[in-house]
């Protein structure tokens, strides 16, 4: 195994590890992929670097016998009124990205955003639009932030 995937894989083992331990799952605690390689700090390798996580986070959690939902969640611009999905390929979707890297999130089985957010409006994804293998979870979420006017929308990418 080439040193930037061992190097890769033990932040993100330890970061999995640490928010079990620490019972961060219950109040999102996320790894931002560029923490995992400053080289996916750019937001041209923001999809490719996720989808690389997050597969390397199913990979741990399965050698470790995790009983979570890994997440790969992106943050979308927002705004004052509800978009919708406004991106139909991968080059729209990179362009919805907002200033924050995409994260890895852990979830207890069946208490996934989707399925939590009474006041969000879910739109299932082909997750296609981020080249990523279809057998995977993808949806869009948007809702009103409480006490604001602005909208949050985010796409989680589940395995």
């Amino acid at each position: 195994m080439p040193d930037d995937d061992r190097r890769r894989r033990e932040v993100i083992e330890q970061w999995m590890l640490a928010t079990i331990g620490n019972d961060e799952i219950r109040r999102f605690g996320d790894l931002h992929i560029d923490k995992i390689e400053s080289g996916w700090k750019g937001r041209e390798k923001w999809i490719e670097g996720g989808l690389e996580a997050f597969r390397m986070a199913k990979a741990l959690r399965d050698s470790n016998r995790l009983p979570f939902a890994v997440g790969l969640g992106f943050s979308l611009d927002s705004g004052d009124r509800p978009r919708g999905v406004d991106f139909h390929g991968r080059e729209e979707f990179r362009d919805s990205l907002n200033w924050s890297p995409p994260s890895l999130y852990l979830f207890h089985r069946g208490e996934e955003p989707d399925t939590q957010s009474s006041n969000a409006s879910v739109q299932h994804l082909d997750p296609a639009i981020l080249g990523a293998d279809d057998t995977l979870r993808c949806y869009y979420l948007e809702f009103k932030q409480e006490g604001t006017n602005e909208y949050s929308r985010s796409v989680f990418v589940e395995g």
